[in-house]
């Protein structure tokens, strides 16, 4: 197989590929907007971007927790599962897709469930517009929890570089699919809701209502919240749905120092300990 192919997610080729998805879906939301009343705010565009930019530098500057540096390093040094069997490049990349975005769902409740984890996640849901540029708006520190997350998953299940590479086209595909402000019929919804995570599902998740901020984790496929209970319909979404933190969750003002500041603050100077699905509060 011609590797060259792969060669477009990296780099500057990679950042290239971003720009372009989101550019489409920025021109998208001009043309089949869910909500019409929303406005162009270059300002918070700006602000999203800036979440996305600090944490690539936080993230080149501790390039041992990057998963495609990790996935080169098992495969030079033959570390894990694929490098111990004879399986195709094609299906380690299927196989690898699905477990990384299984890794994806579980890490994104573990935000949820830990205040200390929320209080970086936090900087993600302070949106109370959301769009596109919203897919960009994650704390440095989420994007370093994250990373160092996956990588021990990618030393066992020994991920190519390759798969690395695949996911992070599709992750930045849905991740930007599911923010952006677009409208798709509601029969159609109903039906690929169920095998990929929708714009409708997704804006549920970002919900100001209590009931479904804990639903709808996925990235990529629908599979996990069906199979761990944490689905909701796009049915449920309202046209009046509102989004952001209220009370003393809110981030105000939603300012790049506020953002920024958040994750440092104790949790009694920044809001109130978060509860959990069962009510029991967790405070770490």
């Amino acid at each position: 197989m011609d590797e060259s192919i792969f060669d477009i997610f990296k780099g500057w080729n990679g950042i290239i590929f971003l720009i372009s998805v989101l550019a489409s879906a920025l021109i998208l939301e001009r043309i089949i907007p869910w909500r019409r009343e929303d406005k162009v705010d270059v300002w918070r565009w700006a602000r999203n971007a800036s979440m996305t930019f600090y944490g690539t530098i936080f993230l080149s500057l501790a390039p041992f927790l990057g998963t495609y540096l990790g996935a080169v390093v098992a495969g030079e040094q033959g570390i894990g599962l694929f490098n111990a069997i004879s399986v195709g490049l094609w299906v380690q990349i299927l196989v690898s897709v699905f477990v990384l975005d299984s890794l994806t769902y579980i890490e994104h409740r573990f935000l949820h469930k830990y205040y200390i984890l929320w209080r970086a996640h936090r900087a993600h849901h302070g949106d109370t517009q959301i769009d596109a540029t919203t897919s960009l708006r994650f704390h440095p520190f989420e994007t370093l929890l994250r990373s160092a997350f996956g990588i021990p998953f990618i030393f066992m299940l020994g991920v190519p570089p390759e798969a690395v590479l695949v996911y992070f086209a599709v992750n930045v595909l849905m991740n930007t699919w599911s923010h952006a402000n677009i409208t798709l019929p509601g029969s159609v919804d109903r039906v690929i809701s169920k095998v990929i995570i929708t714009p409708n599902m997704h804006r549920l998740h970002h919900s100001a209502l209590p009931e479904h901020l804990d639903k709808n984790f996925g990235t990529i496929f629908a599979m996990w919240d069906q199979l761990f209970g944490t689905y909701c319909g796009p049915g449920e979404l309202a046209d009046d749905e509102p989004f952001g933190l209220d009370g003393p969750e809110e981030i105000s003002p939603d300012s790049f120092a506020n953002i920024a500041l958040d994750p440092f603050r104790t949790p009694e100077a920044a809001a109130i300990p978060k509860a959990t699905n069962s009510g029991k509060i967790i405070r770490l």
